[in-house]
């Protein structure tokens, strides 16, 4: 069996895809791809990367993780892995099924040393004939405005402004470097997000035929995690300033929650966020040296990366 590793970049495209591979599953096992989620509740399969962190005595490090996945200390996430590797090797002595699915942000947060990323390639290897990894790069100015987009819905006050000159430097080099001396540069699959770069300018088509999934007839997931607008953005600094988004649970706070669905209908200007020329120049110009680095590596046909 053959395994295809999807290491999600968060703010691009993970949630798509991972909705695209749940609502799929049964239709996926039917074209001979294995979709199956230790934990079928999270979009992200943990699995992967605790797996590795525990084969180089790591623990899983944030808390909100730790509680969500039950780790209360380092003897629940020994149990949880072999848990995890009983489960996984039992499935896959009962299935003839040729090729197997994963995906994970949490691979791209965890794994960012070489020796994490080779233990996670031990794992794999052990269980599957070819193991191939894939990951998409978004340029930087997507990312920065989907990112602050983000930090606004988590409960974040300061402005655009202030988000750009702590972030404007985003070196995606930086993040796949570890991959090519982990796993060697002919099975890491990299991919622009971009619609010149794209199979049929589409994330999920492109997904697809990397994954060697017929596309056509599979159910499309409504877009996940769209970035607030404008207007959006300007009603919830305000709210953040005044009340939590989340209780100390890691909920939802019902107070948060109920001002939101009563002044949300008011919201006039539902333009997205975009950088001015200057912004954008100041973008571009921080992060030329590592997009290089990218483009002479994998994209060398292309005048530059994005």
């Amino acid at each position: 069996m053959k395994a295809l590793i999807h290491i999600g970049i968060p703010k691009s495209g993970t949630s798509s895809i991972q909705a695209f591979l749940a609502g799929n599953r049964a239709a996926l096992s039917d074209q001979g791809v294995l979709y199956a989620p230790f934990n079928p509740e999270f979009g992200s399969q943990y699995e992967l990367p605790v797996t590795a962190l525990g084969a180089c005595g790591a623990q899983v490090g944030p808390e909100l993780e730790r509680r969500r996945l039950g780790f209360r200390g380092p003897e629940d996430q020994r149990s949880y892995i072999r848990r995890y590797t009983d489960w996984l090797d039992g499935l896959l002595r009962d299935t003839d099924l040729p090729r197997f699915v994963g995906s994970s942000e949490h691979i791209h947060a965890w794994l960012t040393t070489p020796e994490r990323i080779a233990a996670l390639d031990r794992f794999l290897t052990a269980r599957f004939s070819h193991v191939q990894y894939l990951v998409y790069l978004r340029p930087q100015e997507e990312l920065l405005t989907s990112s602050y987009s983000e930090a606004v819905r988590r409960g974040a006050t300061h402005d655009f402004a202030a988000h750009l000159a702590a972030r404007a430097r985003l070196d995606l080099w930086r993040g796949v470097k570890p991959w090519v001396e982990g796993v060697g540069r002919a099975r890491l699959h990299v991919r622009l997000m971009v619609p010149d770069a794209l199979e049929g300018g589409d994330l999920l088509a492109d997904f697809s035929a990397a994954a060697g999934i017929e596309a056509g007839g599979l159910a499309r997931p409504a877009r996940a995690n769209t970035a607030l607008s404008v207007g959006e953005i300007a009603l919830r600094r305000r709210l953040n300033r005044v009340l939590p988004v989340h209780t100390q649970s890691g909920r939802a706070h019902p107070l948060h929650r109920m001002a939101l669905r009563c002044l949300s209908p008011l919201v006039r200007d539902r333009a997205r966020l975009h950088l001015n020329p200057a912004q954008l120049a100041q973008v571009r110009a921080c992060n030329a040296a590592s997009n290089e680095k990218l483009r002479k590596r994998f994209f060398w046909t292309r005048p530059a990366l994005f």
